[in-house]
């Protein structure tokens, strides 16, 4: 009998320790994880970056848990745990054990990967290169009207037969009096740029108009839409709305632009430079910005990153979606696991901006999804820009349950908004009818600056923003 004890006694204590290691592993993962993503601001961006949620989520990860369950079967073969006591101290510390050492690998493994020190990433930068600029299509220009200029009447002859009339019987025929004919209105000018004379109404013929209405109304599902800001410009109109129903708490820019060039990117290409949004929307001189893609960070070996106009990284789009913003006003979303994303193509096709993150929310019929390619569908603060038709866009921002900032980077404490999943987002682009809708970096980057306010949380840098200029 003692024996038979003695027999189950080490797979038990082996059994106990595969458990007491597993847990180990992964919850040093999930600390190293959480300290990434909440509390440095300059690593934050790993727990979305594609070799997070491919390389070591599907192969690092696994391999870490196969090496130490080797381990602990050479122990057993070797009998080390017959002089093992079971013991609770014993496994407290084994566990310590495992979640330093678990822990050093996750570190030592993205250290190498995402290049902090000391690890040193070697990559070649690419220049930034301008693209070739799409000619805007040019207004037909009215033909001169031709001065009218009198003809003359060819006399006719008169017979030599006729009846010679007495000097008093000749008869002047009688000349009808003309009537007044109407003139013609001329048609207006067309006016020039994305919208032509498109929501003409939105937009200002002389200075800017700036006001902050604070207006509100109660939609159907009971939705309190409050329109807080508005801007008439002759270039650049804006309407911002500010959404609550319940805690939920998010705000939708609706953005019109005559030419593209109103829609600008400000960025850091060095990730060591990251900044606030409210930095970047000062010193761009923005009505309104959002934070946007952080490629500096998010797109290492990968990406079509190009920004005003110019290429800054010309990488392969494998594992993230990609949106293009065209030279003339268009967007499209591309999903990479459906779509073959061909960047000649593109490059060829005149773009202006061109992000790399995602996902895409709506598909390309402009419906809304259920499938996304990211693993962070659940509720969420979140950044987004939606497009209805060249030169008409919106931003979007969701507060939620992250740490708030205000503009002066004090902090509020948390948000009491739950936030939106994908498929939430998802749906509401769709209910308003854009065509298009991508997702940008979300979390404690997510933030819209406008008229010295700041909606959202800004509790960590980024690398770069979209912003509207006039």
């Amino acid at each position: 009998m003692r024996n038979n004890e003695q027999r189950g006694v080490p797979v038990l204590r082996v059994i106990a320790m595969v458990f007491a290691n597993l847990t180990a592993i992964l919850s040093a993962n999930y600390i190293v994880f959480y300290i990434l993503d909440h509390f440095n601001s300059n690593m934050h961006f790993v727990v979305h970056s594609e070799f997070f949620l491919t390389k070591y989520l599907h192969l690092f990860l696994p391999l870490l848990l196969l090496l130490t369950g080797l381990f602990y079967l050479l122990v057993l073969a070797g009998g080390g745990f017959r002089k093992m006591k079971l013991k609770k101290p014993v496994l407290i510390t084994i566990v310590i054990i495992d979640i330093i050492l678990a822990g050093a690998f996750a570190m030592t493994v993205n250290a190498r990967a995402f290049g902090w020190w000391p690890f040193k990433y070697e990559q070649q930068e690419q220049q930034p290169v301008a693209l070739a600029t799409l000619v805007p299509t040019q207004q037909p220009t009215e033909e001169p009207t031709p001065e009218a200029t009198e003809t003359p009447v060819p006399e006719t002859p008169v017979p030599t037969d006729a009846p010679t009339l007495a000097p008093d019987e000749t008869a002047a025929p009688e000349t009808p009096t003309p009537e007044p004919t109407e003139e013609p209105t001329p048609e207006p000018t067309p006016i020039a740029g994305l919208l032509g004379d498109k929501f003409k109404e939105k937009f200002s013929d002389g200075e800017p108009v700036v006001s902050e209405p604070n207006t509100s109304e109660t939609l159907e599902d009971g939705t309190v839409r409050t329109l807080i800001y508005t801007y008439a410009g002759r270039e650049v109109a804006i309407e911002l709305y500010h959404y609550q129903k319940g805690k939920l708490e998010y705000q939708i820019a609706d953005l019109y632009l005559r030419s593209i060039e109103k829609l600008t990117a400000i960025y850091e290409a060095d990730q060591g430079k990251a900044k606030g949004l409210v930095d970047f929307a000062r010193g761009g001189n923005a009505l309104i910005a959002i934070n946007s893609d952080y490629f500096s960070a998010n797109a290492k070996d990968e990406g079509l990153i190009i920004r005003n106009g110019m290429m800054i990284k010309n990488n392969p789009c494998r594992h993230a979606d990609l949106c293009v913003i065209y030279q003339d006003g268009t967007v499209r979303c591309f999903d990479c696991r459906q779509d073959n994303i061909d960047n000649n193509a593109i490059l060829a096709s005149y773009p202006y901006h061109s992000f790399y993150f995602g996902p895409s929310i709506l598909d390309a019929d402009g419906n809304a999804k259920k499938k996304f390619n990211s693993t962070l569908e659940q509720q969420n603060p979140r950044t987004a820009f939606g497009y209805y038709e060249p030169g008409h866009y919106a931003f979007i921002g969701v507060r939620g349950t992250r740490g708030v900032k205000d503009i002066n980077g004090k902090s509020l404490g948390n948000g009491k908004s739950p936030g939106l999943s994908l498929t939430e987002l998802s749906e509401l682009c769709a209910k308003l009818g854009m065509k298009a809708a991508y997702n940008f970096d979300g979390g404690g980057s997510s933030g819209m600056y406008w008229n010295e306010n700041l909606f959202g949380h800004n509790s960590r840098v980024t690398g770069d923003a979209l912003i509207i200029v006039d």
